[in-house]
């Protein structure tokens, strides 16, 4: 696996690249039986603008670019767009270097293999393709899709929505990658509410490769079908949420999981540690197949903590959830305010 998975791959040893590779056979045979039911009529997508650079948007960009789309990343922090650069260049290296069977076995891999092409030419011709700009103007010319990806912060995509609007061809489809906000709290900012729906990924792109589609009531039949198509393009097992439901498929299995976790921290029941060793021991992830890699406050790190903290503060207040709420602070103080952002922001907890 890349990025993510790597990084945590490196933090755990030898046994979490173990247990990925156990459960390739099983999710390979699932993932084929998926896709040979989806169409392999081409989505029409050749240019894609990426907005935000921070962990989830680097990797659609990078695994977009992967599978032959012109990619522009879009973000309004030029620091953040170097710091999505250099870990897209760490990606390319990885793609070379990494053995080829193992390539072909790894559940890490799945969205990644181009069979015939040497990874050498693969990762260069991606590289490529991607392009890195703070300019609306200049990341959506001849633009056919965007993925937003920016803070879960109702306010700050709103603003997003209506610059992207402003700039963006008429005929360009919108897709927010957003955690667990609804497509319809932002249709009309879209301006375009009928090419507008949600494609949301997982952390850790390529080993949880999948796409969940999820329109809300004014999306279009044929923008559905469009976005279904382009994310099996780039390497994605697609799902098409059928209802809008905050949380999609996997985050509203997620969310109820870390929240459980940080309550333990947050009321010191446990520390975070015993948290993780405890789930992956109890779930059979130190020597069965089908255990968990990861612990809840390992995940919360590959999330990165600033979208754990805005997570808890938005269905905290939402929902009137005051243990939500003060989960929410519990991350700020302990993690943010000292810097701690997640591994994939270069600053991990210090207590996992």
């Amino acid at each position: 696996a890349m990025v993510a998975a790597t990084m945590m791959m490196s933090m755990l040893g030898s046994r979490a690249a173990v247990l990925l590779n156990r459960s390739a056979i099983a999710m390979t045979q699932i993932h084929r039986r998926h896709l040979s039911s989806l169409t392999t009529e081409a989505s029409g997508i050749q240019r894609v603008c990426v907005v935000g650079a921070g962990t989830l948007g680097a990797q659609v960009a990078v695994q977009t670019a992967l599978r032959g789309f012109e990619v522009s990343v879009l973000d309004v922090s030029q620091e953040s767009l170097d710091r999505c650069q250099q870990a897209h260049r760490a990606i390319a290296k990885q793609y070379v270097t990494r053995d080829a069977s193992q390539a072909s076995q790894a559940r890490g891999w799945r969205g990644l293999s181009s069979p015939g092409v040497p990874a050498a030419k693969v990762a260069s011709d991606a590289l490529d393709r991607l392009s890195y700009t703070t300019s609306f103007e200049e990341a959506l010319r001849a633009c056919d899709l965007v993925s937003e990806n920016v803070p879960e912060v109702p306010d700050i995509k709103a603003a997003t929505y209506a610059s992207l609007h402003e700039h963006a061809p008429k005929g360009t489809i919108f897709t927010t990658n957003s955690s667990t906000l609804l497509p319809s709290q932002f249709a009309k900012d879209t301006g375009r509410p009928h090419q507008f729906c949600a494609l949301h990924f997982a952390n850790g792109i390529w080993d949880a490769n999948i796409g969940e589609v999820m329109p809300h009531p004014g999306t279009s039949e044929e923008t559905v079908r469009t976005v279904l198509r382009f994310a099996k393009e780039i390497g994605m097992v697609p799902f098409h949420v059928r209802k809008e439901q905050n949380g999609y498929l996997i985050n509203t299995l997620l969310v109820p999981w870390l929240n459980a976790a940080l309550t333990l921290a947050q009321r010191g029941v446990s520390v975070p540690a015993d948290v993780d060793r405890a789930w992956l021991i109890s779930t059979g992830g130190c020597n069965a197949p089908s255990g968990s890699v990861l612990g809840p406050f390992q995940t919360m790190d590959i999330i990165g903590l600033t979208t754990v903290a805005h997570v808890m503060d938005y269905w905290g207040d939402q929902l009137g959830d005051a243990q939500m709420i003060a989960n929410g602070k519990f991350v700020r103080d302990r993690y943010l305010e000292k810097g701690k952002l997640g591994i994939t922001n270069g600053n991990p907890r210090e207590d996992a």
